[in-house]
């Protein structure tokens, strides 16, 4: 089969119940797209009767008609030009069931085939007009700035209590992990294959992209925007998924819980043994009855609760060594006749297939079941 010419820049965009703000991203993607294309052209990255860029939705379990909307944006976008004439490319891969947003963008940053990948949501909460500049920087770097991520700089449209708990959730994650994470940074970044790379070599099942980012190094620079109303009416982040992605931020890239229950089992042990000593010398030399059943229950009862607390962060380490050891596929991706999968394990594999000569749109047409 003939070789296919990659595209240079790959959008990946997570999508979950975004129905309604598909064609406006769609259509704002195509505007920023149609500016970067000048810078591309400027630097002789245009390439020769191909699309330059393409767009990999990635439908993680949509329960509206998310699905539906993708593949009209297909149809409408295959049927503008001829494909020696299209200037973008649609891919669509849907999941099974809801996996997550970080099953979402492991799945389409296995898929990207470009040399630069911008990773942004579909609810148009961070602005794609960054995505010029953001290309912009890297080339003119010389791609040596390989990371051009967004912080968004205030936190207008949070509820004062959702915002100072993200707050104290950034705090608290720096202080006790090596890898530092600034307040307000988004997922919204390009990242040179390089990075791309790197982050496919890691082979965590319970994965925390933030951190991930941060973790791979590399020279980076700052976008900083201020906060733009989403389309959606409520977000589909409860408490309970934020309190639940705040565990596995601090568990996935920290160790100082385990030390820190070392510790206050220390403290505890030698306050007990302090005490018991005070006792004694006390009823001894002073002849003082010792304290009844109540200050017993009290003390009893305190170190109880510390200890099952203990035993509740060990437990989410222990969970995580045995999720992972039972190497349980990340996503599933829907088709119509089997299954396909994408095992930690296979992390590499998958990416390196990605970007094989295989046709990219037969490649959507068999993951999605389509004749």
């Amino acid at each position: 089969m003939e070789q296919k010419i990659k595209p240079i820049i790959s959008i990946v965009v997570p999508c979950y119940n975004e129905e309604v703000s598909l064609p406006r991203f769609y259509d704002e993607i195509t505007k920023v797209m149609n500016e970067s294309k000048s810078l591309l052209a400027s630097h002789n990255l245009l390439p020769k009767n191909a699309p330059f860029y393409e767009l990999i939705f990635v439908n993680d379990g949509s329960k509206d008609k998310t699905l539906e909307i993708l593949d009209s944006l297909q149809s409408k976008n295959d049927g503008q030009k001829s494909s020696t004439q299209k200037e973008c490319e649609i891919g669509i891969f849907s999941f099974s069931r809801n996996f997550g947003k970080e099953a979402a963008i492991l799945a389409g940053l296995q898929k990207a085939r470009g040399e630069g990948v911008i990773l942004l949501d579909a609810d148009l909460q961070d602005p794609p007009n960054l995505i010029p500049k953001m290309i912009k920087i890297w080339l003119d770097s010389k791609r040596e700035i390989k990371v051009i991520y967004a912080r968004r700089t205030t936190r207008a449209g949070e509820s004062k209590i959702r915002a100072a708990l993200s707050e104290a959730f950034y705090k608290l994650s720096n202080w006790i992990s090596e890898v530092k994470i600034e307040s307000g940074v988004r997922d919204f970044r390009l990242m040179d294959r390089e990075v791309i790379d790197a982050l496919l070599e890691m082979k965590e099942y319970h994965r925390f992209s933030k951190a991930m980012f941060a973790w791979v190094g590399f020279k980076r620079e700052c976008l900083e925007y201020e906060y733009i109303p989403h389309f959606k009416e409520s977000s589909s982040w409860s408490f309970w998924k934020l309190f639940k992605y705040a565990i596995e931020g601090i568990v996935s890239f920290s160790t100082m819980p385990l030390r820190i229950a070392f510790v206050i089992g220390a403290l505890i042990s030698i306050f007990a043994v302090l005490y018991g000593i005070y006792r004694i010398v006390d009823t001894i030399m002073y002849g003082n009855p010792v304290p009844g059943y109540p200050s017993l229950i009290v003390v009893i009862t305190f170190i109880g609760g510390i200890q099952l607390m203990l035993l509740g962060v060990i437990g989410e380490y222990i969970a995580r060594i045995y999720e992972q050891v039972k190497m349980r596929p990340i996503y599933i991706l829907e088709n119509r006749g089997s299954v396909k999968v994408a095992k930690v394990a296979d992390s590499k594999e998958n990416a390196e297939s990605a970007l094989d000569s295989d046709s990219h749109c037969e490649r959507n047409a068999v993951e999605r079941g389509n004749p």
